[in-house]
């Protein structure tokens, strides 16, 4: 803890994880459900992007992370109880994978403590973490212990197996509307990793697929079953968002080139010169810092694996999947990995992921393919422990100095000094506390400026996209009072509230309070000594 959350001790508790944006459209979708909890708002409904209905389907749901947050409420800010969101996360997952390595697959407590700790500080998991959604991977060894244990007494104790078999299913579902793309990566691993056990076992022919149906047709009811209960709230979310907007398209650079696979980020304490390395090549043909630059290493592309753990992931890989015949579950296991994660790649301007994209249900939801290696992060401590940790155990009784040096890079080279922490809650409440509570007269209000003077947001594209709608949703959750205003995944059919200090942005917003019949619109601009003002509309 120390390790992922140094920036914020040492700020003492100023810092958090995100940064202008991004974090602050989390935490106001947490506040949302913080209003949900207390009687005020409804579910499926913040108080941005109105008039509109059920708009929680444009991003992330965070409904697990919004009860979480809800509960530091009663005690801290919001920027403070987003921290500790992050915080109780971790803590689970540290805790659940010690329960997954040590409880369910009966490792040796070295082992478990020497994957919990890799997994808890892996390096993409730190540098990605500014997007609050990846800590739902905690998760994850939770779905995964419980399925294990279902199959385990599934030729024992039926009763057990349906109550392991209810709460992954259950798990699964509320994973859905909180983080839909670990929850899809989930699926998207099991679908991998039954069709090559199907494979290697030689289930897949149809009168083999109809006794295996047969012996745990039970089971499988259950648990369908309840996960279809379980996904309700998840598909009346977005089933009619993905209608709406059709997800996203293929987007060919947010797959996995092959530098991405160790792009550890310029940062990394053991392996960023390698990436600077890189960087200086792509510095003698473009500019630093340039577009080109950042798609090629830059931004969502540091999801790579430090080079000890991918050597030794590649070595593990290739021992079990070389065994021909073999059809243990290691073997399936690496088969899964090696599979799912290649069709993430790409070269040049080819990469398999168009046929999942195209042929998957709802892969179209994705944008950033690039996030499965996050996923994979459990899986590949795993894959490496599977193979290596008897080796370890050896090493260590024999020669331990060596023992202890390989366990002390393995855990140094997970280590990067960038800081991800990068939203102050001094400067956003300096910023926010500074606005005056709206007119008892409005309905409903829309910003131009919240922050005057405020430096550029990035670039001028997308200081016109953001800064103001994101202070907007924030605003609105704060006041529980609906905004015209928002940003999100997806943004509804007319939104068209950018570029506030554009010459026609208030008779853009005109026309769509008109369209909408909307009435007691207020506007707010902090440039204004008197910042709001009653519109008429109508």
């Amino acid at each position: 803890m120390g390790i992922v959350f140094r920036d914020t001790i040492l700020s003492g508790f100023d810092l958090g994880f995100g940064d202008r944006t991004d974090a602050i459209i989390e935490i106001s979708i947490l506040e949302h459900w913080r209003s949900v909890l207390l009687g005020a708002a409804r579910w499926n409904q913040p108080f941005y992007f109105h008039p509109y209905t059920d708009t929680l389907g444009y991003n992330d749901g965070y409904l697990l992370s919004g009860v979480v947050y809800s509960g530091w409420r009663l005690w801290f800010d919001p920027f403070v109880a987003d921290t500790m969101t992050a915080l109780t996360y971790k803590s689970v997952g540290f805790v659940a994978i010690l329960w997954l390595v040590r409880g369910v697959l009966r490792w040796s407590w070295g082992a478990a403590i020497l994957i919990a700790t890799l997994a808890t500080i892996a390096n993409n998991m730190f540098l990605q973490s500014i997007h609050a959604q990846i800590q739902t991977l905690a998760l994850l060894p939770i779905v995964a212990g419980l399925a294990i244990k279902a199959a385990r007494a599934e030729t024992s104790d039926q009763g057990r197996t349906y109550r392991w078999a209810i709460a992954a299913a259950a798990m699964m579902g509320l994973w859905l509307v909180t983080s839909f793309y670990f929850a899809w990566f989930t699926i998207y691993f099991s679908i991998a990793f039954v069709a090559c056990w199907l494979w290697v076992t030689g289930r897949w022919r149809s009168a083999e697929l109809a006794r295996l149906f047969h012996a745990h047709r039970r089971t499988a009811a259950v648990f369908v079953g309840v996960f279809v209960l379980a996904a309700i709230p998840f598909v009346l979310v977005y089933a009619p968002k993905m209608l709406e907007t059709g997800g996203h398209g293929f987007v060919l650079s947010y797959t996995v080139q092959p530098t991405d696979l160790v792009n550890t980020g310029e940062r990394n304490l053991l392996w960023g010169w390698l990436v600077r390395a890189l960087a200086g090549m792509v510095h003698t043909v473009t500019p630093a810092g340039s577009r080109l630059e950042k798609a090629w290493l830059g931004g969502e592309h540091e999801a790579g694996f430090p080079l000890l753990l991918f050597a030794l992931t590649c070595a593990a890989a290739y021992r079990l999947v070389r065994r021909r015949g073999d059809t243990g579950f290691a073997r399936v296991f690496a088969l899964a990995i090696v599979i799912s994660w290649a069709l993430t790649l790409r070269i040049w301007q080819v990469s398999p992921w168009i046929l999942v994209h195209y042929l998957v249900p709802a892969a179209s939801g994705l944008r950033v393919v690039l996030r499965y290696q996050l996923f994979l992060v459990l899986p590949v401590l795993l894959l490496v422990g599977t193979v290596f940790r008897h080796r370890l155990t050896r090493l260590w009784r024999r020669r331990p100095v060596l023992a202890a040096g390989l366990i002390a890079l393995l855990i140094l080279e997970q280590i990067n000094l960038a800081q991800p922490a990068q939203l102050s809650r001094k400067a956003q409440f300096a910023a926010l506390d500074a606005v005056p509570a709206p007119p008892t007269e409005c309905h409903a209000f829309y910003v131009v400026v919240v922050r005057p003077g405020e430096p550029i947001y990035v670039d001028r594209r997308l200081n016109a996209l953001y800064p103001h709608n994101v202070d907007a949703m924030f605003l609105a959750e704060r006041w529980r009072l609906p905004t015209l205003n928002g940003f999100s995944t997806f943004n509804p059919p007319d939104w068209n509230v950018a570029s506030p200090e554009a010459a026609d942005y208030d008779a853009r917003v005109m026309a769509y309070a008109r369209k909408h019949r909307l009435a007691g619109l207020c506007r707010l601009d902090m440039r204004s000594p008197a910042p709001w003002r009653r519109v008429t509309t109508i």
